[in-house]
């Protein structure tokens, strides 16, 4: 990512994720893009994020905006949980099919996500945190351009 706009508004939106984090303790989950040189941030409604229905609904919501040709990032910031493991792990194939949520592990850990995707790139930047002490640790990945899930790839049709 070169455009330094994008870089100071991704900057801008990480730096508010953990300042809003360590005042409330929680986060208002919200989906952002940047069009026309215009920062556009709104809040996502609670129940889009309490189903596969409603996650599914909200990513196909920011895919269809990452096709107009003059956005030139789009993402959210959600509060979750995580799990690190390895990818060709039995335990991970039952967490990607669905059978098997994050929440219900044991090595879980509670987590802030910045999903941040561009035409040439997506970047995942999350943080473990205490929701009892308001604190947020450190990173919960350093690799942070490699990840899936239903919050990723937004702007796919760029990419065919």
């Amino acid at each position: 990512m070169t455009n330094k706009a994008l870089i100071d508004f991704r900057e801008c939106l990480r730096e508010g994720m953990i300042e809003n984090f360590e005042k409330d303790g929680c986060l208002v989950p919200i989906f952002f893009f940047y069009k026309d040189g215009i920062p556009v941030i709104g809040e996502i409604p609670g129940e889009l994020l309490d189903s596969p229905e409603g996650k599914n609904m909200l990513a196909g919501v920011i895919r269809n905006v990452c096709q107009q040709p003059n956005v030139l990032a789009a993402g959210l910031i959600i509060e979750a949980s995580g799990a690190k493991m390895d990818d060709d792990s039995d335990l991970a194939k039952l967490v990607k099919n669905g059978d098997v949520r994050i929440s219900e592990l044991k090595e879980s850990q509670d987590i802030i996500i910045m999903v941040f995707s561009t035409p040439e790139t997506e970047e995942f930047i999350a943080y473990c945190v205490d929701t009892d002490k308001k604190t947020v640790g450190e990173k919960f990945a350093e690799q942070t351009d490699k990840f899936n899930g239903i919050f990723s790839n937004f702007f796919t049709w760029n990419k065919n």
